[in-house]
């Protein structure tokens, strides 16, 4: 007959009550479970990254400087832009890219509205992920009920319903 030593329990092992019986225990939740709806919510987000992504292209800093006519390894470009509140990015990876609609690519220049919208939604709170998905979201102050992006040739109009937006306090 072989006998083991004596085993340690791990320290979260529950003391038996009176009658010898361990309790039992409601599952305790890990770190790493995540909630559907916390699922869901970043699955449409990701969903409208590469909606956005096959729509405008989201640009690398290299072709947001061939697009304003420099030189593609001119890559401080894009982020000179972006801390300058010319230009808006998303983080993916370990890289920051630029969706292609914020330029006018004919004349090579970054479309001033997004500096009045990246200004609005900075005064507000609002990060520039939020402006983004914002911006290629449904929106009901256009009569059409869509997307601010695809207001663009009226800026005014954009930037009045992001004030509407932005500055609405509940």
């Amino acid at each position: 007959m072989t006998t083991s030593g004596p085993t340690a329990e791990p320290d979260h092992a529950e003391v038996p009550d009176r009658s010898g019986r361990r309790p039992r225990h409601a599952a305790h939740p890990s770190a790493d479970v995540v909630s559907d709806p916390l699922a869901r919510s970043v699955q449409a987000t990701q969903t409208a990254w590469a909606h956005m992504e096959a729509e405008f292209g989201l640009l690398t800093s290299s072709q947001v400087a061939k697009v304003l006519g420099a030189r593609p390894s001119n890559r401080m470009l894009a982020s000179r832009n972006r801390a300058a509140h010319h230009i808006a990015g998303i983080v993916r990876g370990n890289a920051v890219l630029y969706p292609g609609f914020q330029f006018d690519r004919v004349h090579g220049k970054i479309l001033p509205l997004m500096g009045r919208l990246i200004g609005l939604a900075v005064a507000n709170g609002w990060t520039e992920h939020d402006l983004l998905l914002w911006l290629c979201g449904p929106n009901t102050a256009f009569e059409e009920e869509d997307r601010p992006v695809d207001h663009f040739h009226d800026p005014d109009s954009v930037v009045a319903a992001a004030r509407n937006e932005f500055e609405t306090q509940w």
